[in-house]
């Protein structure tokens, strides 16, 4: 198994790469993770969309 490797994530508007992690949310019916960034230099907000991992489910009830 490969470990896991960060891409190489920069703005789209500027390429600066710092950014700063806004939000995420689970898209059509939990096929799919978009997560919106934050550019620190220019403020350019955008979102990624990666496929949601798999992996057994959380139960809420669950302790």
């Amino acid at each position: 198994m490969t470990p896991f490797e960060r891409p190489g994530r920069c703005c789209p508007k500027c390429e600066n790469k710092g950014y700063m992690f806004w939000a995420r949310k689970n898209v059509e019916e939990g096929k799919f993770v978009e997560t919106k960034y934050r550019c620190r230099s220019c403020a350019h907000e955008w979102w990624e969309r990666i496929p949601a991992p798999r992996g057994p489910k959380r139960s809420e009830d669950a302790a």
